[in-house]
């Protein structure tokens, strides 16, 4: 999460120039693939690991968390993130296009994958809504790269859903804590079987958090929601 991060910086320094841009963000997912697959062969010999951001004890601090399933979609979703670069940076689009704005696109593009990473590892509901909103502002700048008409008002169709969406993901989050006390995830799976305190509100709430996140994902059956403003990443 800290290298897409890092990365996102350093190709904004070198904004004027595309080639090491390029570069840059290649390197970086290639060695953020390698890191998460050392880190799956670790949790997948060692166990769960956990780490505590800046000595606040769970369920009150934030929480990263690794398991098996985590480290392993990191690795799906990172191998996925660096054929699609690769790809895109393939396309010969020559830089400041109208169309093709590259030099915003990589710095951009390392955001969303820091997002998706933070998605992962978050060991808490609204952590896990940080991920989301990080991953999510990077894609309304994806989403309108060029600012041609159509792209704008794509654009605008995708960030009014995807707020909306985020909303109601807050307001569950507000309600599993009202009915919990608790938004740490490993704290609610061990308290989930001793709830005394409105379980069935509990219960609509969680139902809340998959309705939220298939909006702008393009899950069934949302999907005709989401716009298509190009066919392919500049």
């Amino acid at each position: 999460m800290v290298l897409p991060i890092l990365g996102a910086a350093l190709t904004f320094v070198l904004i004027r120039y595309s080639k090491a841009q390029r570069a840059v963000s290649i390197l970086v997912l290639s060695l953020t693939l390698l890191l998460e697959c050392l880190l799956l062969a670790s949790v997948w010999e060692g166990g769960t690991a956990a780490v505590s951001i800046g000595g606040w004890l769970p369920p009150w601090g934030i929480v990263l968390v690794v398991d098996q399933f985590s480290s392993l979609m990191l690795v799906v979703s990172s191998a996925i993130s660096l054929a699609v670069l690769v790809y895109a940076t393939g396309q010969g689009m020559a830089d400041g296009d109208r169309d093709a704005p590259v030099s915003i696109f990589h710095p951009t593009y390392l955001i969303l994958v820091a997002g998706v990473s933070n998605a992962f590892l978050s060991g808490d509901l609204f952590n896990l809504y940080v991920g989301f909103e990080i991953l999510l502002t990077a894609s309304y700048v994806l989403m309108t790269l060029g600012g041609t008409g159509p792209r704008i008002r794509a654009g605008i169709t995708y960030a009014v859903v995807s707020v909306v969406s985020s909303v109601l993901f807050l307001i569950a989050i507000a309600m599993i804590y009202g009915a919990t006390g608790t938004i740490n995830m490993a704290d609610l799976a061990s308290s989930s079987r001793t709830w005394t305190r409105g379980p069935a509100r509990c219960c609509t709430s969680c139902c809340w958090l998959p309705s939220a996140s298939r909006r702008p994902s393009s899950r069934f059956p949302s999907g005709f929601q989401t716009p298509i403003p190009r066919p392919r990443p500049p």
